[in-house]
Parts: structure tokens; sequence; C-alpha cells
């Protein structure tokens, strides 16, 4: 019986690491299938999926290069888009359009880098039709029922929301509030 533990440490250490792997991977494959499905949505004006099943598509791209921080935009904020990128909340203008563009992302995933913004930091949101830039004006750690972030308001604005601090380990109650008024230089 003895000569099996170690037989069994290595199987079960086996699997802990296939486990890992399988997850790396599958986060890098639907990287690539999001940046295709968004180049294809760029060339025709149109909606792509990523994969034939899934139940979200790109709308732009967003990306801070002070914090190195690059990601598509999907065009919800559900459970299932969250988990491969930051989502657009549907309530709010689209990418490309005037107005409180309000953008939603995992505190331990792509929207982790936004601990590092400063302010005067450049955001650029590209759309099927245009690359706006945005300069960071306000960095807000927030309650999470702090919902007037979402509103419109007079002057065209990008607002980043994840959740905060970004240490927490499980359900986070407060927010962490990235927004940038547009740069028209």
């Amino acid at each position: 019986m003895k000569r099996y533990i170690p037989l069994a440490l290595v199987l079960l250490g086996g699997l802990l690491v296939s486990k890992s792997v399988y997850y790396y991977g599958k986060g890098a494959l639907a990287n690539v299938l999001l940046t295709r499905a968004w180049e294809k949505s760029k060339e025709t004006k149109s909606h792509h999926n990523p994969w034939s099943w899934a139940d979200m598509y790109p709308v732009g791209r967003i990306e801070i290069e002070s914090v190195e921080l690059s990601s598509v935009v999907l065009n919800t904020i559900s459970g299932e888009a969250l988990a491969f990128g930051p989502g657009h909340l549907s309530s709010t203008p689209k990418p490309g359009r005037p107005g409180n563009i309000v953008l939603a992302g995992h505190r331990d995933g792509h929207f982790r880098k936004l601990k590092n913004v400063q302010e005067g930091d450049l955001i650029k949101l590209e759309s099927q039709f245009a690359t706006q830039n945005y300069t960071v004006t306000e960095i807000t750690p927030t309650a999470g029922n702090d919902i007037y972030w979402v509103d419109e308001t007079e002057t065209d604005c990008i607002t980043l929301i994840t959740c905060y601090p970004f240490n927490y380990v499980g359900q986070a109650d407060d927010r962490f509030v990235v927004r940038g008024m547009i740069n028209n230089n």
C-alpha cells in the first residue's frame, strides 16, 4: 500500500498542473479569437462573434500604454463576457459615440492594471468607426452603490469601473473608478 502513495501524489500533481495549463491555454486561445473577431468587425463595420456559440462580440479596443493595458472590449458585462475581457455597459453610449461611455472589468483580470493609472494618462478607445483619446482626470475608490458614475455627463468621457480593493479575496463591495475626458488634440 505504501508504494502507491508516491504514484497517487504524482497523479494528483499532474492533474493540478494540467488544470492550470488548460485554463491558461483557454484564455490564450480566447484572446486570439477575440482579436480576430475585432479585426473582422472593424473591416466589415458589423459584429462578429469570436466563436460560434458566443453570446458576446467585440465593440472596441481599449489601450492605456502607461500601464500596458490593451484589451478587446465586449458588448456586454455578463459573467461570461467579463471572464474574457472588459465589457460595455449597454445603458451608456457605445464606443465611438458621444457621451459617458462606461466599461467594466474584473479587478483580478483585464482591469487589474488600473491600480497603476495616474491622472494625465492617455486612454485610447478604438471603435469600428474611429479612435477616441481621453485624458484621465479622476481616479476614485467609491462605494459599490454609488451608481451616479454611469449617468449622462455634459461632456464626452469614458468611465472605467472595477471592484476594489485590488488585493481583496472574494466579492468586494467597493468600486474603483477611472474617468477620462475627451482629448480633441
